[in-house]
């Protein structure tokens, strides 16, 4: 899926994730050539392969306003612009990452406060409401980032790689089944001017992150609605945010929810995220094995291109927290 869906195949292969699972980028390992001067004296250098770089910025869904176009493509404009900088301003410790980064200039613009914003409007985790209202809200997303890198390609330049690529011929929008009268002239437009990066939307775990940004992490639903979490050596409490007597009962906990849901959600993100998504599964001691591999499977079939990691719970017992008062 990761190859099939990669809109710069025409330069190259994925051949894994990095840790989080979330970038996918064409690799290809360094080469060492030789050359033989006339006079006999051979030196060796290195041809630089494909070096994927993480180039990261998460929107935090819980405090934009979702439903507004112009607040959401604003944001998505202002961090498209911001993360294109850091590739031209950034110090890279290995000549190889500068290289790949000249080369396709990949972003990933990601997404944390995710299950905040579906508590905000009421909207319950283990529900057809979420998977289509997150349709739309990635579909738009993925929609402002592409315009925006489209707008910077016509103002600095596209990307070296752009030439034959999905977005030069068109079949990424075919492939993600981009039909609509807007897709069809963004599409069009692509085609004409650019695009200043090569790949532009990845969803990293954020769980640091989202701890400072006061909101949940990345995609995955809330561990609990309020509970003690250790971060090398230190105990941060952490609480649902925006926890009012409304959304208390909204929350659903992540082992509570059916992992299916999980999975249905991923498929219906990734169609609108080039790159991939850290999703983690919530399992208990309870799960059988073969429940396990047909969450697998489900998300093979659904599209998805990774999974991070199956987390379970503690052998201790806990109170429940909808029953504690």
């Amino acid at each position: 899926t990761a190859n099939r869906m990669n809109p710069n195949k025409h330069a190259g292969n994925i051949y894994s994730s990095n840790l989080c699972t979330e970038i996918f980028m064409n690799q290809s390992p360094s080469q060492r050539v030789q050359r033989t001067s006339e006079d006999g004296i051979v030196t060796e250098v290195i041809k630089s392969g494909d070096f994927p770089v993480c180039n990261l910025a998460s929107l935090v869904l819980g405090n934009i306003d979702l439903d507004s176009p112009t607040e959401l493509e604003h944001v998505v404009r202002v961090a498209v612009r911001a993360l294109d900088n850091v590739i031209t301003h950034n110090y890279y410790p290995t000549p190889f990452a500068k290289i790949s980064n000249d080369k396709y200039r990949a972003i990933g613009l990601g997404a944390s406060g995710y299950h905040h914003a579906l508590a905000k409007r009421g909207i319950f985790y283990s529900s057809q409401a979420h998977l289509e209202y997150m349709d739309r809200v990635f579909e738009d997303m993925n929609y402002y980032a592409i315009k925006a890198s489209m707008n910077l390609a016509n103002e600095k330049g596209k990307y070296p790689a752009f030439k034959g690529s999905d977005w030069d011929n068109g079949d990424y929008f075919t492939l993600r089944e981009y039909t609509s009268d807007r897709w069809k002239k963004l599409s069009s437009e692509v085609h004409k001017n650019g695009l200043r990066n090569g790949w532009l939307l990845a969803v990293a775990p954020t769980a640091s992150t989202s701890v400072i940004a006061g909101t949940s992490a990345g995609v995955d639903p809330i561990m609990n609605r309020y509970f003690l979490e250790e971060k090398k050596g230190s105990i941060v409490p952490r609480v649902a945010p925006g926890l009012d007597d409304k959304t208390f009962w909204i929350y659903e906990n992540a082992h509570e929810v059916n992992q299916i849901w999980t999975v249905r959600a991923s498929g219906v993100r990734q169609r609108h995220i080039d790159q991939g998504q850290s999703v983690n599964m919530y399992i208990t001691t309870d799960m059988k094995m073969s429940e396990i591999l047909n969450l697998m499977i489900e998300a093979n079939k659904v599209g998805m291109k990774s999974i991070y990691y199956f987390r379970s719970k503690s052998l201790e017992v806990e109170e429940c927290d909808t029953c504690s008062a």
